[in-house]
């Protein structure tokens, strides 16, 4: 997958910023129950130097088959990787100050981050902006053949999805969905971050 660089970009307003795709797979889908057990974080920095974070977590508790079963991640994956609250100092690091971007993220990864946060009793960090994919498609009206899953906006972009369901592969593509929409849409995109800054 091609990285994609804001910093210093002549297309984007995001280009002052260290830019961040955001994803996780998780034990099930309810964060007041279910654990993270992987987080990936791929963009760029401020002056357009590439990161690419990805970790498993051991989620202390049973990872359920049927959840192994979409991402892959099993109970014996985990077994000796730390658990959450070892990797909130680089989680923070990444997040502090940053344009997070994810799909229905707002819904689903940042409840589950804030979640473990809590968890741990430690502030949880504070982005500059969080960018859900999912919320500018349906603002734009963009589909594909009805659907707005990542896999499908991606397939309309022609942007290669491969390893869906990882949290590096989901990220890196969220991160090449808002490219893509920002040079489709660019005026609507525009009006759309003038409003969420103020």
């Amino acid at each position: 997958m091609g990285n994609v660089v804001f910093g210093n970009n002549r297309y984007s307003m995001l280009g002052n910023f260290q830019v961040l795709g955001f994803d996780l797979e998780t034990t099930g889908f309810a964060s007041n129950k279910h654990r993270i057990v992987q987080y990936a974080f791929v963009g760029s920095d401020e002056n357009g130097n590439h990161i690419n974070v990805e970790s498993l977590v051991n989620p202390n508790m049973k990872i359920p088959i049927e959840t192994t079963e979409i991402h892959g991640i099993s109970d014996k994956d985990v077994k000796n990787i730390p658990q959450f609250s070892e990797h909130t100092k680089e989680i923070s690091n990444l997040v502090e100050k940053s344009i997070i971007v994810g799909h229905n993220i707002l819904t689903f990864d940042w409840p589950f981050l804030e979640m473990e946060y809590l968890r741990c009793g430690i502030e949880m960090p504070k982005p500059y902006a969080i960018i859900d994919t999912l919320v500018l498609a349906r603002e734009f009206k963009i589909d594909y053949f009805g659907s707005k899953k990542l896999g499908s906006l991606c397939q309309k972009f022609g942007i290669t999805l491969e390893r869906a369901h990882s949290a590096d592969a989901d990220a890196g593509a969220t991160l090449l969905l808002l490219w893509e929409i920002m040079k489709s849409y660019p005026e609507k995109f525009k009006l759309w971050w003038e409003e969420l800054e103020k």
